[in-house]
């Protein structure tokens, strides 16, 4: 399960995640991505890890080419695979 908190100021946005980026929390987390990048197309955002505790192979895939384009990734997590 995912949960996703959403600070904004501005144009800058701060995804903090909490749990797993994988499943059904990824196609979450892309909508709320593309949901932010319509609205506000030249937006900064920064993805907090701190309280993930796995990511799968898919979700990773998401990051990469989420953070390609416009996003800071914050650490903090060990992956256990």
């Amino acid at each position: 399960m995912l949960r996703i908190i959403t600070e904004q100021r501005g144009n800058t946005y701060r995804l903090e995640l909490h749990g797993t980026v994988g499943d059904e929390g990824i196609g979450v987390l892309e909508r709320h991505w593309l949901s932010i990048l319509d609205k506000a197309p030249s937006a900064i955002v920064t993805v907090g890890l701190s309280n993930v505790g796995f990511i799968d192979a898919d979700g990773e895939r998401l990051l990469r080419r989420s953070t390609a384009r416009v996003a800071v990734l914050t650490y903090g997590f060990t992956s256990r695979r």
